[in-house]
């Protein structure tokens, strides 16, 4: 059995005005996905966890089988490995973007107008990082040069979760709210300001200017990691895997699973890079016997921070026809039985330039079966299939298909006693098995789970009124993210289901005009931005128990013990151990935390596993 994974890096996306109010994945000529999803299993999954910034070493780490709760150690750890750095223990690795910023005299004032500098070429690139490590450089700290835009820092005796901001997510706004400058943060700040002097007047840049292009002008810092482990991927799943990918950071995930990273020359991770020789590598992979590939493609991804329209259509064009058509005529001469799952890790929708945290579509083709399928292969036709994977590093469980020893004997074990034959002997089994089973529901639904109807619309859009919830508290310890079943006397006559947004020993920073949600553990520091998670905003007011509610403005200070910061206009409070603080996903039409204070961990009833019609599976 052959396996290929093509990852078009950030291809889903929201509807264009400019593109007739269609998507970049409906508006492109793909026929060879669209012919492969009419027989495919299609549906939708979420790549990258609750609370987890939705980045591509989470999403392609979960796309790889590996939970990013339990291996994530940001992307630069994993860059690093790829450009071959032996990182020690006491070292932390910086993502050092070359970036162009506006020209104001005050550094703090300007305007952050390009994530990767026009796309600057490697070689250039090269030119302004040596410099940086020649001005800035020690046994301390050390520059090493990537691809395009995209470098390394390793930097000694630092910590690993500063929480920088990614300047894809503040393109067009001035970078003053941005800058590293809270508590821990003066030595990066210092850097970056001191980087532009190094860098603005530098010849690479001068050059550039005077040919039309943006200057690599600063340096900017972020995603902070030490050094990564993965488990050995082969050793996971019995077969041998390749990663072809102009990124490093793919190349990362793929060596440190020990797996085989492919390079090809000309992969230059924009709309120009090399389609028909990532094909052909992969084509070789398989003919020199490896039987799983990886094939990973920037190009939508890049063109959708860059809000190129025309680009990201013709980019989703280009890998159908250029990478998968010519690796599935491969595979069709070939005498094995094959498997292709396409999917994007995240979208990166034209509209806001930045990753989302939306699920996206996957279809996954069996050269054995025939799926049902969908006529065309985009967002809108993959949620209508009501198919859909919570977690996305379970997607290669339906994939890849490990051997099985076989542990039965063809020989009869009976003793001697002749066995039953005949429809007499195959009704009795039947029943046999009918009754078993009888037996088996009503041992879990008296002991493990039990049923819970959905009333009402506070959790839409996972959950719709009327929906059944399989739930269970067998062995179960709430936690962020989860959606749970709770006993609620004050003015609920039933059972709520909310989401868990912050468990006991987090603190809670809540923004209703920003609509934003930061999560901090209070042990280890670590924050998580739920401001997006599930998060919908239908019906602005609500009236219940005889007065009308503002769902996102409302929060009963007393009952959470808020303080308010009337300069950010933001609430913070401490969830007591013991306690938590949910909320629904339709955030403006939902009675929880926010009116109710916390809810006591004796009061859950479960956490939702299975939701009945449509059905899908919540194990985490």
């Amino acid at each position: 059995m052959k396996y290929l994974v093509l990852i078009p890096d950030g291809m889903a996306d929201r509807r264009v005005t400019e593109l007739d109010d269609m998507t970049p994945m409906q508006r492109a000529y793909k026929p060879c996905m669209d012919s492969l999803a009419k027989e495919s299993l299609v549906g939708t999954v979420n790549n990258v966890p609750v609370g987890m910034v939705p980045e591509s070493d989470t999403a392609n780490m979960s796309i790889l089988s590996f939970d990013p709760k339990v291996y994530s150690r940001g992307r630069s750890p994993l860059e690093a490995v790829s450009m071959g750095i032996e990182m020690q223990s006491d070292e932390t690795a910086f993502r050092c973007n070359l970036v162009t910023l506006s020209e104001e005299q005050d550094y703090e004032n300007k305007i952050m107008i390009d994530h990767s500098a026009d796309e600057i070429t490697t070689e250039e690139a090269d030119q302004l990082i040596k410099a940086l490590q020649e001005h800035f450089g020690n046994d301390q700290r050390k520059f090493y040069t990537g691809v395009s835009y995209r470098h390394c820092l390793i930097w000694k005796n630092q910590p690993d979760n500063y929480p920088f901001m990614r300047p894809h997510d503040i393109l067009g706004q001035c970078i003053k709210e941005h800058l590293p400058v809270s508590e821990g943060g003066e030595e990066y700040y210092a850097f970056m300001k001191e980087s532009y002097e190094v860098l603005k007047d530098h010849p690479v840049n001068l050059a550039r200017k005077a040919r039309g292009l943006r200057p690599a002008n600063s340096a900017w810092l972020w995603s902070p990691g030490k050094k990564p482990t993965l488990p050995s991927f082969s050793e996971k799943w019995g077969i041998r895997g390749a990663v072809i990918s102009a990124v490093d950071l793919i190349k990362g995930i793929g060596l440190c699973a020990q797996m085989q990273s492919i390079d090809v020359p000309g992969a230059t991770g924009n709309v120009h890079t090399n389609y028909e020789g990532k094909a052909q590598a992969a084509i070789d992979a398989f003919k020199s016997g490896i039987e799983f590939v990886y094939i990973h493609v920037e190009a939508p991804d890049e063109c959708g921070h860059r809000g190129e329209i025309e680009n990201k259509v013709l980019s989703i064009e280009l890998i159908d026809q250029k990478i998968l058509k010519p690796v599935l005529e491969y595979l069709n001469e070939c005498e094995d039985d094959f498997k292709i799952m396409v999917l994007p890790d995240h979208p990166t929708p034209i509209e806001i330039r930045t990753h989302s945290s939306e699920d996206v579509p996957f279809m996954l083709y069996d050269s054995r079966k025939v799926y049902p399928g969908v006529e065309y292969f985009d967002e809108y036709t993959a949620r209508q299939t009501e198919i859909h994977i919570e977690h996305g590093h379970d997607l290669l469980d339906m994939m890849i298909e490990k051997d099985a020893e076989t542990t039965a004997s063809a020989q009869p074990t009976d003793n001697g006693q002749k066995k039953k034959s005949g429809i007499p002997a195959a009704i009795f089994d039947y029943l046999e098995i009918f009754a078993v089973s009888i037996a088996a529901v009503l041992l879990i639904f008296s002991f493990c789970a039990r049923l819970c109807r959905v009333d009402g619309e506070s959790m839409k859009n996972s959950f719709e009124d009327g929906q059944m919830l399989i739930i269970s508290d067998l062995f179960y310890t709430p936690d962020n993210g989860d959606v749970i079943v709770f006993h609620q006397t004050e003015g609920f006559q039933k059972p709520l289901v909310k989401r868990v947004i912050a468990i006991g020993g987090q603190t809670v920073e809540l923004n209703f005009a920003q609509k934003s949600i930061i999560i901090t553990d209070t042990t280890t520091g670590a924050q998580v931005d739920y401001s997006d998670e599930f998060a919908v905003y239908y019906n602005e007011t609500k009236t219940d128990f005889g007065q009308q509610y503002e769902w996102r403005d409302n929060l009963n200070e007393q009952k959470v013990n808020a303080t308010y910061d009337s300069a950010t206009g933001t609430y913070t409070f401490e969830v007591p151990e013991g306690m938590l603080f949910v909320m629904g996903d339709n955030r403006n039409y939902s009675g929880d935390s926010r009116m109710l204070g916390f809810i006591d961990e004796r009061t859950v009833l479960g956490k939702a596993l299975i939701r009945i019609n449509p059905f899908t599976v919540y194990f985490d």
